[in-house]
């Protein structure tokens, strides 16, 4: 498997990273394994995860994610092969949502704990904290990659303009800049209306913002609960349009040409996107990892691509 440069981290990672927020809960142990397993085998290098997923499973109160993964690195001895992303920020349990610097601190310490690791390579800011001051949260993230439990940090659901002063403030105080963004972000594109709260879909301000500074996105939600490839999985509610219409038109014309799937069309194109995006990919079983693994072999030829961008959106950026 190829690898990608990460947003201005200086690394490169697996061009699908894979997302574990199910796992160890609505995802049985056993299947979690093979997975991770099946990912590894392929030459997977990069998790996902976060200290909230997944308490709002059903018998689920706490964290389960991250100490499944901690459990399965330590099992294989590969925490040092892997790059590993978490997150803080959202409330789960008794902690609240907030940025605050000693809370961030604790749960980055409790992240650890679970994981089995004295360092993450990737912590996400999970969502913005707009009661703070900025300069709070970018020295707090600072603090602790100068204490070597954190190696970079990346911002997740941020406005455009929020990242963009995030990132200049730190600039100007020589702290640690936000190297990477994971938004909601899929080919086609929501309507003005769309209300995914607390999710923060990307906007033309970000998608440009990243584009012009290096900074990856790492898309969320990449293919939309798999609607680009299976017929009982509808259009999701805020992406009803013409336009998506005609650009599902499009990705299922691209896949009869190719003999694939829509949801692969669609990976291929957010791999293959100038610059190229690192899409997060939730799997619940070992064949619908399969499937979005051999997306990677998917070369989608520059009359495909252009077929794919040709269609406008309302104001979505392709």
């Amino acid at each position: 498997m190829d690898e990608l440069p990460l947003g201005t981290t200086g690394e490169t990672v697996s061009p699908l990273c894979l997302g574990a927020m199910y796992f160890g809960s609505r995802t049985d142990p056993e299947t979690s394994r093979a997975i991770l397993d099946r990912y590894y085998e392929a030459g997977g290098r990069f998790l996902d995860t976060a200290n909230i997923y997944a308490t709002w499973v059903d018998g689920h109160d706490e964290p389960a994610s991250e100490p499944f993964l901690g459990e399965w690195l330590a099992d294989r001895g590969n925490r040092d092969e892997m790059f590993v992303a978490t997150k803080v920020g959202f409330d789960y349990g008794d902690v609240p949502q907030s940025l605050d610097p000693d809370l961030v601190e604790r749960e980055v310490e409790k992240s650890l704990d679970r994981l089995g690791t004295d360092y993450v390579d990737l912590l996400y800011a999970h969502v913005d904290d707009r009661e703070r001051p900025l300069a709070e949260t970018m020295e707090a993230f600072d603090r602790l990659v100068e204490s070597g439990k954190v190696d970079h940090i990346g911002a997740s659901n941020y406005h455009g303009w929020r990242l963009a002063r995030a990132n200049t403030l730190a600039e100007e105080r020589g702290l640690t800049q936000f190297s990477c963004v994971q938004p909601r972000f899929s080919y086609l594109v929501p309507h003005r209306d769309a209300d995914f709260a607390p999710q923060r879909p990307a906007t033309d301000e970000l998608v440009t913002y990243c584009d012009d500074h290096d900074l990856t996105m790492l898309p969320y939600s990449p293919l939309l609960q798999g609607c680009y490839g299976r017929d009982d999985r509808r259009i999701p509610e805020g992406y009803v349009t013409t336009e998506n219409r005609l650009k599902m038109e499009a990705v299922q014309d691209v896949a009869e040409r190719k003999d694939a799937s829509g949801n692969q069309v669609v990976l291929a194109w957010l791999t293959q996107r100038d610059p190229p995006t690192i899409p997060v990919i939730g799997c619940s079983s070992v064949e619908q990892l399969d499937e979005n693994l051999a997306a990677l072999d998917l070369a989608l030829t520059d009359a495909e691509m252009e077929r794919l961008n040709g269609i406008e959106t309302l104001g979505g950026l392709q």
